[in-house]
């Protein structure tokens, strides 16, 4: 973690993103072990990670989270939301906890599958690079992740005797802050 004290402390964001199987919080790495996804996240927050305090910490994870299938339910229409929300900010926190500015994007809700095409790869994934091509210069991050949540919870289904298995992408926000996306160049993503 020294190491990454001194490399990223002049940047405003930091984004890690993770592209494995899994299972159970756990991730298989190309080492043959396995990692806890908390042990990961831990290395960064702002106890282990002075450079990083205060700085939104963006990690997407694309794994399994278990075994089990998500299976479709049907609604009588679409629940509208509401689109008035203000942001409210503290202009002078005294401090923060350790865990703070962290937005942890995860493929699929705890215990369940993350489904990906043979050719267009993982849903989760396509679907968020879609997302932020077309919205990360306008839109927060986390508005942008309920985007993706709607594509692919309604837009990817896997027919499966009679029936379609689907997937729910989680996300775990603990930002103290609305995170924008907009200095970095959409298009390379």
């Amino acid at each position: 973690s020294s190491g990454i004290n001194a490399e990223y402390g002049e940047y405003n964001c930091f984004v890690a993103v993770f592209l494995s199987h899994g299972e159970n919080e756990v991730l298989n790495c190309v080492d043959g072990k396995d990692k806890k996804i908390d042990d990961i996240i831990d290395l960064f927050k702002g106890d282990s990670c002075k450079a990083l305090r205060g700085i939104p910490k963006w990690f997407i994870i694309q794994a399994c989270r278990g075994k089990s299938f998500n299976t479709e339910v049907l609604i009588d229409h679409d629940a509208k939301g509401d689109d008035n929300d203000i942001e409210q900010q503290s202009s002078k926190p005294i401090s923060i906890p350790a865990c703070a500015d962290f937005y942890i994007s995860y493929a699929t809700a705890p215990g369940y599958y993350s489904y990906r095409n043979i050719r267009n790869g993982s849903w989760f994934i396509s679907d968020l690079c879609t997302t932020i091509t077309k919205f990360g210069r306008y839109e927060d991050v986390n508005t942008m992740m309920t985007r993706v949540n709607r594509e692919v919870a309604l837009g990817r289904v896997v027919p499966v005797d009679g029936g379609f298995k689907r997937q729910m992408p989680c996300h775990v926000n603990m930002l103290t802050k609305a995170l924008y996306l907009d200095r970095i160049r959409c298009s390379k993503i």
